[in-house]
């Protein structure tokens, strides 16, 4: 056919002059094959539907039929217009259906009896489908006129091309696993769609795609088949640009056909063009291009081919699994293309996964691209090792050709690469497959095993000597670095790093003067300073630290022009100055010095951001030093330099999540980020800002978990959205919206607990909840239930004394739920007055801290609130106590501007109780 497309078109341009009466006498009387004849004819049959839009535009709309009833419905105005009918949009007439719907309406002039039966078998496919992502049939009928209409769901949304302009790469494909999610349930249904274009495809400002018009859906069922069979070449229906190369070349279609149409689609989704017939003007030059032009390799488009402003950082991540899986959609022969579209589906989710997919020959090379590309983080130990085992190996081959011995060396190396491979592809992963955390126990037990083999053999190779320190490095992050998803184990995580400590020493050793050693050792400290830390051993952790700093002060001195050496200097200067004070962390109490180094960093980081503008390291490097500087701010009730340095902080972040949207860290920065300035924007007196910022931040992280539910950081990074906006909620009075956001917090917290038994922060943080909630609860009227959760926690082991190493947060909510949920029982009351005191205690040792000193008044007040019935005096006494230290800090300027009313009431609650 493609050799006689010269024929077809000349023929077709002829007859298309003719009036539509006299061009089928035209086309027969031609001296041409019969199959040339056939094409010319199908393709007037489709341009008499067509030619105006491509040529014209949409036909002008008819007066609006506002008013007019179509059975049970009443038109509003029209919304659109297709070869069919028209489409509007309306409103039930007799109230017993609340909000819009669309209503299609045969055009004047298409009732012939082929498009009645056409018509009527769109109205069929609909009523069988029920799926979230097509549009929902209501309704169907005939007009006065006798044109059929049907009433379906109005979705407010623009084409899925148009949605995913602004999305990421992988947001691109959730759309597209939605459409095919969709056409794969009415494929079930034995209908197949024949025309998936952008215009039928709509996302709603919720990203949930919705598939219209099925009025040119194939039955493949024997009854449809008899209703109606419209693969005749003179009565399809398709869109060329859209059309696969058999609905060309008028074949019958199946379910091959919505699967090429589907290709077409996720190629002008991830490229922002069509695959072929990029320069038709017609409909025969868009039909041409699809028989005869062979798609374009998608990663192989250049910058001027597509509207992507960010194309060269996209076709990066097209290459490989996305290129093939688009032209094996593509391809022209029915049997070469996916077998179904839950085929093609699956290869989209295995690439999302970074699982080899079935469009990709499964070479080995590819098979342990995929393994290693799917679990970059676990697996990174593991990738150290086997660089570290080829290394030595490769080094002994270089060695055996001068010794002997060193032959038998290399052997064995080379038989512990190969079975080391074969251990992480095959054990390994089948781990992985159980579960991130059986997985990362598999792959430490099976690094270690090699590691420790290795480094058995005290090798002189000195890059072999650095590979082994970084891996044993590795492997310690895994068993328990407290600064990621760990395994919980920080004591073998100490033991992997004192073993990377010999390493880096002896490397030290034999080359002082190599800046490689210098960082090494850097990497080193820093970690062990994080593990002691971890272990609340300050001192230690300072030592470390101090180590970390001196030796990234020398990176910088020989690297002045280094961003990241200079970025690291501050960093670990950071990291020295947080061990002496650290807001709402374990610390050595020396606010006043840190605080100095922490602004002088800041300064100092606002300068290297001058000197080299937009690099990534420099951004990275200055979001996490605002963060750290906003803690102090924040602390000491700088409420407007805190909101100004947090929304610079969250400036950063965005730019650095809209440079890369699929970066993990970046993205939680953000989020994290947006939570900071909701408390900065409640502090500064903007509640509802600031409550908006974090509903932002929550969902954020809401979407992360539902994208890995497995993800134990995720998970507790979610627990700590809802808890802190729980708590503004509480704050300010606002009790009965504040204790969902309380259950939301404490029902994953219980699941965390049960989920990663081996996190031993979290049940503490349980047992905070545990005290938020029913403090709540109380608040909320139900005092039964907070006592109840109480006698809970004291029947497990949660004492009414005094723990030294409570947090003073949870000393105030103990001491307030003790007293409110049973104020009769001296010996709750001696526990809340004994927390009271610790409290003020605190807080007169710590002058510089708001927050310590709002929880001691407030501690002081609602404790003698409620001792008010008991010990009358006693009570107004702590009243007014907490009161007074309430409005100095007011006065100040040092409270949150938020708890405005909360002061108020306080003040007048004091006043009365003195008065009586």
């Amino acid at each position: 056919m493609a050799g006689d497309w010269q024929a077809i078109k000349q023929l077709f341009d002829a007859a298309r002059d003719l009036p539509p009466a006299e061009r089928a006498d035209f086309v027969a009387a031609a001296s041409v094959t019969a199959q040339v004849r056939e094409e010319v004819l199908s393709l007037l049959a489709h341009d008499d539907e067509t030619q105006s839009e491509w040529l014209s535009g949409p036909p002008a709309p008819e007066p609006s039929p506002q008013g007019r009833r179509l059975g049970s419905w009443r038109l509003l105005h029209q919304i659109g217009s297709g070869g069919m009918g028209d489409v509007f949009e309306a409103e039930r007439a007799d109230g017993s259906f609340e909000g819009r719907a669309a209503v299609k309406l045969l055009k004047r002039g298409m009732d012939s009896q082929a498009v009645l039966e056409r018509f009527a078998l769109e109205r069929s496919a609909l009523a069988r489908l029920n799926h979230p992502h097509i549009a929902r049939l209501y309704d169907a009928g005939l007009s006065d006129e006798g044109l059929p209409y049907f009433v379906m769901e109005l979705v407010d949304g623009v084409p899925i091309d148009q949605a995913a302009r602004t999305r990421s790469v992988d947001q691109r494909l959730g759309l597209f696993l939605q459409l095919a999610d969709a056409v794969s349930h009415a494929h079930r249904r034995l209908l197949v769609h024949r025309d998936l274009k952008p215009g039928n495809v709509l996302v709603t400002a919720e990203g949930q795609v919705k598939l219209l018009d099925f009025g040119i859906a194939k039955a493949l069922d024997p009854v449809e088949r008899g209703a109606a069979d419209l693969t005749v070449a003179s009565q399809r229906p398709f869109t060329p640009n859209y059309a696969s190369p058999e609905q060309v070349r008028g074949e019958p279609v199946s379910t091959a056909t919505d699967i090429y149409s589907l290709g077409v689609l996720l190629y002008q989704l991830l490229t922002g063009v069509r695959p072929t017939g990029r320069q038709a003007t017609t409909p025969a030059e868009a039909a041409r291009s699809v028989l005869e032009e062979e798609p374009t390799r998608p990663s192989g488009l250049s910058a001027d081919q597509v509207p992507d402003t960010q194309w060269l950082r996209t076709r990066r991540q097209l290459q490989g699994d996305l290129d093939n899986i688009l032209l094996k959609s593509l391809e022209k022969t029915v049997e070469r293309r996916y077998a179904s579209v839950e085929a093609l589906s699956e290869d989209v989710r295995r690439h999302l996964a970074g699982l080899p997919v079935s469009a990709h020959a499964a070479s080995s090379g590819y098979l342990l691209r995929k393994f290693v590309g799917r679990h970059r983080v676990p697996v990174a130990a593991g990738a150290v090792a086997v660089l570290s085992l080829v290394g030595g190996a490769a080094l002994a081959l270089w060695q055996a050709r001068t010794a002997d011995g060193q032959r038998v060396l290399a052997e064995r190396r080379f038989d512990e690469v190969r079975q080391f491979a074969r251990t992480m592809l095959i054990d390994v992963d089948k781990a992985l497959q159980d579960g991130p955390t059986a997985g990362r126990e598999k792959l430490v037990q099976t690094s270690l095993s090699y590691l420790d083999r290795l480094s058995s053999e005290r090798a002189t190779d000195a890059a072999l000597t650095r590979d082994l320190a970084e891996a044993y490095e590795r492997i310690g992050d895994i068993q328990g670095a407290a600064q990621q998803s760990n395994l919980g184990r920080p004591e073998d995580a100490a033991s992997s790093y004192d073993k990377a400590r010999l390493l880096r020493e002896r490397l030290a050793q034999q080359a002082p003067q190599d800046l490689t050693n210098v960082a090494g050792l850097l990497s080193l400290q820093e970690r062990l300073g994080d593990n002691a830390r971890a272990h609340a051993d300050l001192r230690r952790a300072e030592k470390h630290y101090a180590e970390a700093a001196r030796h990234a002060a020398t990176l910088a001195q020989a690297r002045p022009d280094s961003a990241q050496a200079q970025v690291k200097r501050i960093e670990s200067a950071r990291y020295h100055a947080s061990v002496w004070y650290w807001p709402g962390n374990d610390s050595l109490g020396d606010y006043p010095r840190a605080r100095r180094v922490i602004d002088t960093l800041a300064g100092e980081m606002a300068e290297l951001q001058r000197r080299f503008p937009g690099q990534t390291v420099v951004l990275e490097g200055y979001s996490s030093l605002l963060n750290q500087r906003f803690d102090f701010q924040r602390l000491a009730g700088e409420f407007d330099a805190a909101l100004a340095t947090q929304r610079q902080g969250l400036t950063i972040a965005q730019a650095l999540v809209d440079s890369k949207p699929d970066h993990p860290t970046w993205r939680r920065w953000l989020y994290l980020a947006q939570g900071r300035t909701g408390d900065a924007l409640i502090d500064a007196g903007d509640f509802d800002a600031g409550v908006a910022a974090w509903r932002q931040s929550i969902a954020a992280r809401e979407a992360v978990v539902q994208a890995d539910p497995g993800n134990e950081r995720a998970l507790r990074n979610l627990a700590n959205g809802y808890g802190p906006l729980a708590e503004h909620y509480a704050n300010t009075g606002r009790h009965r919206e504040a204790l969902p956001w309380y259950r939301k917090e404490h029902t994953l917290l219980e699941q965390l607990v049960a989920k990663f038994p081996q996190v031993k922060a979290l049940p503490r943080r349980l047992r905070e909840s545990e005290h938020d909630l029913a403090l709540s609860e109380h608040l909320n009227g139900d005092t039964a239930a907070a006592l109840r959760r109480m006698r809970a926690l004291e029947a497990v082991g949660d004492p009414l004394a005094l723990d030294p190493d409570d947090a003073a947060k949870q000393r105030l909510v103990r001491a307030r739920v003790l007293l409110v949920t049973a104020p009769a029982e001296p010996a709750r009351v001696q526990a809340a007055l004994d927390a009271v005191a610790l409290l003020r205690k605190r807080a007169d040792a710590e002058p510089f801290n708001v927050t310590l000193g709002r929880d001691a008044a407030l501690a002081a007040f609602h404790t003698g609130q409620a001792l008010r019935q008991r010990q009358g005096a006693k009570g107004c006494e702590l009243m007014q106590q907490g009161s007074a230290a309430l409005g100095e800090l007011q006065r100040n300027g040092r409270l949150s501007r938020s708890l405005g009313g909360v002061v108020r009431q306080v003040a007048t609650d004091a006043a009365a109780c003195a008065r009586t």
